[in-house]
């Protein structure tokens, strides 16, 4: 989407129509960019309700830039409401709260609310209302997943080394699918004798349960999916055989709503198409997905600890 691609896409059909019209050049029109606002807002609902945090990056349309002098999107208002009428309102943060850079010149703003947002639960119906600087509103609604459990599994075991592990977990009422991802720690220096090279730690993987109803997924052989393409083949290798002595790793299951599916799947992550589906509307667009998620920790060792074992097959 950024001004590079876009003269690369002109210039690739300009070269069509020179080689289709014998060379003579045609003129072509080409569309002015919409000034629009997007917003991208989250609400992340933890086991522990206090790890509970509302999100929101506002931005104005990649590539717009007509020379005129905007009002500042961090004035805007960003406020959550559930359906019982308790409403909160995301203060503004510094933009690296929301996002690692921005996607236009312009470095948006952001919002969040970490405090006000633990009285959220699963199942919970919210709308939010976005109050634009100089007039405007953007509004949408999200139904939060509902409770979920991982069956069996402790907040932190231990596992031994080069096995795999399933993990299951109940179904998430209102969940369109599920994330799964792992940091893994200690990798480096447990697989250099092994001769493979590991460059990050930790090493992170994200996979995904498309439906509602897949809820299990074997560690750390299926973790990853879309770490394909950039993971060593080695050391993709090597994780179908379980995790070396040494690591630890940090592993969530997280259930998102049909918001949340119908905005990402235009990128990457991308289970039922390429148009992204917004779920606000009004003076603007972008998405109010909402997420919850369960996690657990595993040392890998080949002396059992004081922790619990994690449930192996």
């Amino acid at each position: 989407m950024r001004g590079g691609t876009r003269v690369s896409e002109a210039v690739g059909l300009l070269t069509c129509l020179l080689v289709f019209s014998g060379c003579e050049l045609q003129e072509l029109a080409v569309a002015d960019v919409e000034n629009v606002v997007v917003a991208e807002i989250y609400l992340d609902v933890g086991r522990d309700t206090s790890d509970n945090v509302a999100r929101a990056f506002l931005h104005r349309t990649v590539g717009f830039d007509d020379g005129d002098v905007l009002p500042s999107l961090s004035d805007a208002t960003v406020t959550m409401t559930r359906a019982d009428g308790y409403a909160f309102t995301l203060p503004s943060e510094g933009t690296e709260e929301c996002v690692e850079s921005s996607p236009t010149q312009e470095p948006g703003a952001c919002f969040v609310a970490e405090a006000a947002a633990a009285r959220i639960g699963p199942g919970d119906l919210i709308e939010v209302l976005v109050e634009l600087p100089g007039g405007g509103e953007i509004r949408g609604a999200t139904r939060v997943p509902g409770r979920f459990e991982l069956d069996g599994i402790p907040e932190v075991c231990w596992m031994p080394p080069n096995v795999l592990m399933t993990v299951d977990w109940s179904s998430a009422a209102n969940a369109w699918a599920y994330l799964n991802e792992t940091s893994i720690r200690g990798l480096p220096d447990a697989l250099r004798p092994e001769g493979i090279i590991v460059r990050d730690d930790p090493l992170y993987l994200l996979g995904l349960s498309v439906s509602d109803s897949d809820t299990t997924v074997v560690f750390p052989s299926e973790f990853g999916v879309f770490n394909r393409l950039d993971l060593d083949s080695d050391l993709a290798i090597r994780l179908q055989g379980g995790l070396p002595a040494g690591s630890t790793a940090e592993l969530a299951i997280t259930a998102v709503d049909r918001n949340y599916v119908n905005w990402a799947r235009g990128g990457s992550f991308n289970p039922s198409g390429q148009v992204r589906v917004p779920s606000l509307s009004g003076d603007g667009t972008g998405v109010f997905g909402s997420t919850v998620g369960r996690g657990f920790d595993i040392l890998v060792t080949d002396r059992p600890s004081g922790l619990p074992a994690c449930p192996l097959d």
